[in-house]
């Protein structure tokens, strides 16, 4: 038996390290246009922040729509679209370049394939997953589609560091392509930003001498 168990008189231990965790949109900086081969820059520059990489996610919304700006009755998104949207993917911390996803559909999902379980499923359909048996199912009856892309499903750095990180510029670079995420009609995705959490540490603590948080 544990030793622990048996301590009844032991003070009970109460964590309150993190005050509080909020959760920020950060836009792009100047294009949000998902044309091919348009690079597109998502940078958190405030230095003073307390953030989880390995908590982020990339959140895309758009229409798929006809040219005349009609829903798309004939047209389906295949599985994991948002993707396929990217060529590459870039993740830089103070200018310098941690990490890096090319093929960002393709390779993201492969290693869906072998790595998730079936509880994984309501949040892999929140990222634009969709079983292997259907399709569909991404867009609504007019069309509008909304996803939230964990980091750690592109990012081998997001889903092995789960430590904050504190004073440091974090920027994420996504090159875009137009091949492989639709059948038949092109997407008008208009919205773009990365939600990523910001911890507030309580005063005094030495968040670089802890393991967990």
């Amino acid at each position: 038996m544990d030793e622990d168990t048996l301590a009844i008189t032991s003070s009970a231990l109460v964590d309150e390290s993190i005050s509080r965790v909020e959760l920020h949109a950060h836009p792009p900086f100047a294009s949000a246009t998902f044309n091919s081969n348009d690079e597109i820059r998502i940078a958190v520059n405030q230095q003073d922040l307390c953030v989880v990489p390995s908590q982020s996610e990339l959140h895309i919304a758009g229409r798929l729509t006809k040219a005349d700006g009609t829903p798309a009755e004939a047209t389906e998104l295949i599985n994991n679209a948002i993707c396929f949207l990217f060529e590459e993917l870039r993740y830089e911390l103070n200018g310098v370049e941690i990490d890096r996803c090319r093929n960002v559909g393709l390779t993201s999902l492969m290693k869906g394939h072998v790595s998730y379980r079936p509880g994984h499923e309501y949040w892999l359909q929140n990222a634009g997953w969709t079983a292997i048996d259907e399709t569909g199912g991404q867009t609504d009856e007019n069309g509008y589609s909304d996803v939230f892309i964990p980091l750690r499903m592109l990012l081998g750095f997001c889903e092995d560091y789960q430590k904050i990180i504190v004073n440091a510029q974090h920027q994420l670079i996504l090159t875009s392509t137009d091949h492989n995420a639709i059948v038949r009609a092109a997407p008008n995705w208009g919205q773009s930003s990365r939600k990523l959490p910001h911890n507030a540490v309580t005063h005094g603590m030495d968040v670089t001498s802890r393991s967990r948080l």
